[in-house]
């Protein structure tokens, strides 16, 4: 595994912790249409993971439903935010590896991950989605949209780098869908956000082992 990820992401998000709400808040109305995505019909059933949580935006929008919810993340500082600001009883944080997660195969109905897979390398991504394939029965992907115009897709890569990780460049080369679809995915739902600067993806498991 890519130790010099672990070291950017406890680094980086260690260092900014404390700024990430700010940075992250024009993406609250994206967390709500996150969550309105959930299949309710057994809503007291539900469990969700949220991988890559950060400081709980996304596990508080699950949370407010009434899902139960736990979020993992690997930034002790970023998690300590999280648990400041959790005013629910349905919600708890867990530092975790997302590639290792510490759960039974099928303990959730759903594993969200929003906005982390651009920030990993590609060898981390795949144990991220196939840790999430073995225990969820769903998964929800939220990250950029790259758009397949040349032109578009040129001004969306550049000016998204200037902010993002290194990982960001290799992301914007791979078609997500496929990745999504390599590791074992059917999509399900599909819907944008921020215009379509934005893709979120329902998915659900084409079998329980990964597809070559």
């Amino acid at each position: 595994m890519d130790e010099s990820y672990y070291r950017y992401t406890r680094g980086w998000f260690g260092k900014w912790a404390w700024f990430y709400n700010f940075i992250a808040l024009p993406l609250i109305g994206i967390r709500n249409k996150v969550a309105e995505m959930i299949d309710e019909e057994y809503k007291d059933k539900i469990k969700i993971l949220d991988v890559y949580t950060g400081t709980g935006t996304q596990a508080f929008a699950f949370a407010k439903r009434g899902y139960e919810v736990v979020g993992i993340d690997l930034s002790e500082e970023m998690l300590r935010v999280a648990k400041k600001k959790n005013k629910y009883e349905n919600v708890r944080f867990v530092v975790a590896d997302a590639t290792k997660m510490p759960f039974e195969n099928d303990y959730f109905e759903y594993a969200c991950i929003s906005f982390g897979l651009h920030e990993m390398p590609h060898e981390v991504r795949d144990h991220v989605l196939d840790e999430m394939k073995r225990v969820s029965r769903k998964i929800i992907v939220v990250d950029y949209h790259i758009p397949k115009n040349r032109l578009h897709r040129w001004l969306h890569v550049s000016f998204t780098s200037l902010y993002e990780s290194k990982y960001y460049r290799d992301f914007a080369k791979r078609n997500l869908e496929e990745l999504l679809r390599e590791h074992g995915f059917r999509i399900v739902k599909e819907a944008y956000g921020l215009m379509d600067f934005v893709k979120i993806f329902v998915c659900e498991r084409k079998s329980l082992g990964r597809e070559e």
